[in-house]
């Protein structure tokens, strides 16, 4: 068994940041590796941390994390973007210039390779390690939970915006225009996105049980109004329903007022460009 010096036990702490004990006793337990070379002791006493749960960046993971940033990178002719979320306990830490690198390789990354989740960003190899690891190590460091949320990848005819505190943002899928327009239009109908938060992008996909709550509310509400009670079962379904169409408007894309003029939805705003939309997504850090 070669000797466990300071020197060494200093190199595995400054590596991990965990306590004195803990980094002697991984040199302990991995003595045997320590005839491949220093650097490989070390490597080899990090994993055993890793391994039982010892490694700093594994507790940092019990943490909430809440705050964070958003990383994306689009294509010259704006036909491709990669959105990257990357989370943090504190704001603070969100930026802290490491955490900003990290945030800025790993978009380059998940944009090179084609990447469109957490998962397969996540088993990457960045520098020699798996991305996975190199955030966890930096969660160490920081001593923050830190992770990858979610990564997105839109390839079309698309429009984005990123609010300017890379905390908010969304990116919108068209059809029926391309190039420069839908990349405006695009830009427009997700800055909506941002204002109105929508939650669905059709109808079909408003959860039955919320509808049917909704009509059941609007129906009540009708039974026990006298200027109603007394009119026919037809004209207060029709009631109800003129009801249930502004239910749709709070939560279903095409059927929102659009946030620049309340006279239009977004449906008829797309519409009056010959175009539609085909899927959205949203981002709000520590929300979504």
């Amino acid at each position: 068994m070669a000797e466990i010096t300071a020197q060494i036990v200093g190199k595995l702490r400054e590596k991990t940041g965990q306590r004195l004990m803990d980094c002697k006793k991984a040199l302990g337990e991995t003595s045997a590796d320590s005839g491949k070379g220093e650097a490989a002791w070390v490597d080899s006493a990090e994993a055993w941390l890793r391994k039982n749960g010892l490694d700093k960046g594994s507790k940092m993971a019990e943490k909430s994390a809440t705050e964070g940033l958003l990383g994306h990178k689009s294509a010259a002719d704006g036909r491709t973007l990669t959105v990257v979320e990357m989370t943090a306990s504190t704001d603070f830490s969100a930026r802290n210039a490491e955490f900003g690198k990290l945030l800025n390789d790993l978009v380059e990354l998940a944009d090179a390779n084609k990447i469109d989740s957490a998962d397969a960003l996540n088993a990457l190899k960045i520098n020699g390690m798996l991305v996975s690891d190199v955030v966890k190590e930096l969660a160490g460091k920081i001593g923050e939970n830190i992770g990858i949320k979610r990564v997105v990848r839109y390839t079309g005819d698309i429009g984005f915006y990123i609010h300017h505190d890379n905390k908010q943002g969304a990116v919108v899928e068209l059809t029926g225009v391309t190039g420069e327009k839908a990349a405006a239009l695009g830009k427009d109908i997700a800055m909506h996105v941002v204002f109105a938060k929508p939650t669905c992008m059709t109808r079909e996909e408003v959860p039955q049980e919320a509808l049917k709550k909704e009509m059941d509310i609007q129906m009540e509400k009708l039974k026990t109004d006298p200027k109603n009670a007394g009119k026919p079962a037809n004209i207060l379904e029709k009631i109800v329903q003129g009801q249930v169409n502004k239910f749709y408007g709070t939560m279903v894309l095409p059927d929102q007022e659009y946030y620049k003029d309340g006279s239009k939805t977004v449906s008829k705003v797309l519409a009056e460009s010959g175009a539609t939309a085909k899927r959205y997504t949203r981002f709000e850090v520590g929300v979504i």
